[in-house]
């Protein structure tokens, strides 16, 4: 649909915008076919990174939902484009298709936002990639068309953004602060990019007709001349025969002459406006003969290629100006020049390259090459048209920079590093040696948690500067998160690189950080994994490689540790790992048990009161029992123990407040690990709990040992404190390691003291170990403390312990270690009621 209106001259000009509206219509819904194929495979692949952490039924249900909209919405597509839709079934159409974008964008939102994994750095950098990929993506897909990228954007970001900024803190904010940065900066790219779309159809609408005009104006000129030359040749054939005709032949030669006159004025009208056009078009225009001579240039030429229109008028095209291929770095003139004569339809493909000015000012340009044809169908020339794309080139190089560099340090980040051990790995053969060093700094936490983020951050730019001198100019050196890096050395055999590394650690070793008065010294721990085999895949390479860092930090720090297959070091590391997921599958699959073991009163002057201590225990997939020596070890060493005592402290207040909730004289003892006093949170956790579960605080006994309270005693104060307020009760366990130990008692509301099973079980027979367990049972009454001996593995010990004073004794051969379960059906057949 289009409508025509009269200009000055007389002549008609076309309003395109229905055209226009549904020529964008168009590109909106071609655009989008590359979306339906990207969007199930991103679907699935959230689906696969999020399996194991959030509930597999949403999943499920949001992958079909997401499955089904992606098939409803293709076939619509399809089915607009399979046909020629008139104007009204295309903006019909086009309001389904928004439709279905909102859907879309609103169930990504969802993804974002009920899926969202605070306690997981690589689920939230997963997110950010997807989400702005997707971002990215549906910015190049939606921009054809008014607010269609805005509708899909807002409900896919917000979510996501809204969860990072709620659970606040510095990394989340700025990572939020980003994501909205990110967002308006993409809403105005489309906006830009929706102007430019439109701008560029209306100008080829109007280029056509314009061109229409000119040579219709061209046809009636020529039609003019013909019938003016019959007319003279008619006059002078009358002049000769009919004299007597002379005034009548005048006169009609002045009428024929002032039609001429009217015919040229307007052909000078359609010319001007045909200048006026061009000068008001934001495209640089340049007009050539068939000889390739300039015969006009508009002002946006004339300003970008710094050359006035009067100058080059007649001049050949490669002599008056300067355009070079952007790779090659070679003049294209000629190549340009020359195009139109390879091209048989009106509008040439669009290309880039770079126009140098006269004063040397480079511009990114995007242009294009079109034949003039005369009105036999010959060509007389071509049409130039360009624009300026150097800010939109400079932005994509920032993004471009920015996706694969650290922005603290300015060397290339993890994905990017990986890339590139990815490709060396593939291409390695037999006789190629490669390394790949994994870099930890040492005393680092020191540096951050003395004087704060700023001086870390700091320190890892003048560490990241000072070895990136060093290194060769084709290593590939990258900041792998946190205070790690790594360094890939190519062409580097082990000697070599075991040279590279330790002058690396000299460097480290010998730096001195100056902050504020301060000066810190470092080291740092290397892991050396030789790349010299192929078929090394990029996960065995890095865990290689972080596995002999951690060995190296492990036998002394500022060392270097090379990856062996058969290390023994590295084989009990391995071997620790391996239990991680197997604890974190174990809780899955709920296959953590409780055991309880009583702990007896062997005092007479104490009132009866049943106590016990709650221990864990894990079952495997076979239904075999594991003690906890198996797999407590690899969840301290890597930090998996506050998991593990939120679940026993969970797992007992659920049990108190339902199946043993009658036991209202029974004290039950929980170990608590240094991880769980450390954490910020767990104290909260726990306050929390016994609200909930209504569980009486006195039945409660968090049994803290010696080593954790004399690391942080501040902590563990206000930890044990708070809780004896509620009414919890506190044990000292494993004590007796050092009598120096004594001092710290009277800061810690204690109530019992739990004495070192070491000193316990050898006191028949040892009379020093025997003379301290007295000494440390005299202490803790003189204290008002209760005392339990550990280790009673005979009577001889315990008629010595009792002889003491000793208040309870606690072993297996007093009582064994037995099912939690079995002590809550205990407790139903002594009580039926």
């Amino acid at each position: 649909m289009s409508s025509n209106h009269r200009d000055d001259s007389g002549l008609f000009l076309t309003d395109h915008a229905s055209e226009i509206h549904i020529e964008q219509i168009k590109l909106l819904f071609q655009f989008s076919k590359t979306a339906f194929l990207a969007t199930p495979v991103l679907a699935l692949v959230f689906v696969q990174v999020h399996w194991n952490y959030v509930p597999r039924e949403a999943l499920l249900v949001w992958l079909v939902v997401m499955l089904l909209l992606t098939a409803v919405r293709y076939f619509q597509v399809k089915a607009f484009l399979s046909k020629d839709a008139s104007y009204s079934d295309a903006i019909k159409a086009v309001r389904l298709f928004l439709l279905g974008v909102f859907f879309a964008g609103s169930l990504w939102g969802v993804a974002g936002g009920f899926f969202y994994l605070e306690e997981s750095p690589a689920h939230k950098l997963f997110l950010a990639y997807l989400f702005g990929g997707i971002v990215a993506g549906s910015m190049t897909t939606l921009s054809s068309y008014r607010w269609a990228f805005l509708i899909f954007s807002v409900p896919a970001m917000l979510p996501f953004t809204y969860q990072i900024m709620t659970h606040s803190s510095e990394s989340n904010l700025a990572m939020a602060a980003t994501y909205l940065l990110f967002l308006v900066l993409m809403i105005k790219i489309s906006r830009r990019n929706y102007h430019n779309v439109a701008d560029t159809l209306r100008l080829r609408f109007e280029n056509s007709d314009l061109v229409q005009r000119l040579l219709a104006a061209k046809d009636q000129q020529l039609a003019t001349n013909v019938k003016l030359q019959a007319q003279i040749e008619e006059k002078k054939h009358a002049e000769r025969k009919l004299q007597i005709v002379n005034n009548e032949l005048e006169q009609r030669v002045i009428e024929r002459t002032e039609a001429l006159v009217q015919s040229n004025d307007k052909l000078e009208q359609e010319k001007e406006l045909f200048k006026v056009t061009l000068a008001s078009i934001r495209d640089a225009v340049i007009t050539t003969d068939e000889q390739n001579r300039i015969t006009y240039l508009n002002p946006t030429a004339e300003l970008l290629t710094g050359t006035n229109n009067a100058e080059v008028q007649g001049v050949p095209f490669h002599w008056a100006f300067q355009f070079v291929d952007a790779a090659m770095q070679e003049s294209i003139n000629i190549l340009i020049a020359d195009q139109h004569f390879k091209k048989n339809d009106a509008y040439g493909d669009r290309q880039e390259c770079l126009l140098i000015r006269k004063n040397n000012q480079k511009f990114v340009i995007n242009y294009a090459v079109a034949p003039i044809y005369d009105g036999k169908g010959n060509v007389m020339g071509s049409v130039l048209t360009f624009r300026d794309v150097t800010e939109e080139r400079k932005l994509t190089q920032k993004l471009t920079y920015q996706a694969t560099h650290d922005a603290l340090t300015n060397l290339l980040n993890r994905n990017e590093f990986e890339s590139r051990l990815a490709q060396i790995l593939e291409s390695t053969r037999e006789y190629q040696s490669h390394a790949l060093l994994y870099l930890d700094l040492d005393q680092f936490k020191v540096v951050n948690d003395t004087c704060g983020h700023n001086a870390g951050d700091e320190l890892l730019r003048q560490v990241s500067a000072l070895l990136h001198a060093r290194l060769r100019s084709g290593d590939t050196f990258a900041r792998l998160g946190g205070d790690e890096f790594g360094i890939i050395l190519e062409h580097c055999p082990q000697q070599k690189a075991l040279r590279i590394a330790k002058m690396l650690c000299d460097l480290v070793q010998d730096f001195r950080f100056q902050w504020q008065g301060k000066t810190f010294s470092i080291g740092v721990s290397i892991g050396l994994f030789p790349i010299n085999q192929t078929n090394i895949s990029l996960a065995k390479a890095l865990s290689a490689a972080d596995s002999a860092c951690y060995a190296a930090k492990d036998s002394g720090r500022n060392r270097i540790h090379v990856y062996q297959e058969k290390d023994s070091i590295l084989l009990k590391r391995s071997g620790e790992m391996q239990w991680l997921p197997r604890i974190r599958q174990a809780i899955e699959d709920d296959r953590l048990l409780l055991y309880y073991q009583p702990i007896i009163l062997i005092s007479t002057e104490q009132k009866a009161e049943e106590h016990g201590e709650i221990l864990l225990r894990l079952q495997d997939e076979q239904g075999n029992l594991i003690s906890p020596g198996a797999f407590l070890p690899s969840a301290e060493r890597y930090n998996q123990m506050l998991t593990l005592d939120r679940w026993v402290v969970e797992r007992t207040l659920h049990l108190l407040s339902t199946a043993l909730s009658k036991d209202r004289q029974v004290v039950y003892a929980i170990n608590l690990s240094a991880q769980s006093l450390g954490d910020k949170d767990f104290l909260d956790f726990v306050v929390n709990g016994i609200k909930r579960n209504q569980v009486s605080p006195s039945s409660l006994c968090f049994e803290i040992t010696e080593n954790v309270a004399l690391a942080d005693l501040k902590h563990v104060t206000r930890f044990v404190t708070t809780l004896k307020k509620l009414g919890c009760r506190f044990s000292m366990d494993d004590f007796g390691s050092g009598l120096s130990s004594f001092g710290y008692l009277k800061d810690l509301p204690l109530d019992y003291l739990k004495i070192d099973g070491r000193l316990v079980k050898d006191m028949t027979t040892d009379p020093i170990d025997r003379a301290m367990v007295e000494a440390i049972h005299k202490i803790g009454h003189i204290m008002q403390l209760k005392t339990i001996a550990e280790w009673v593995e005979n009577d001889a010990t315990q008629h010595l312990l009792k002889e003491m004073g000793v208040d309870y004794v606690q072993g297996f051969w007093l009582a064994s270690p037995y099912p939690i379960e079995g002590k809550v059906r205990k407790k139903s057949a002594d009580d039926p009621d």
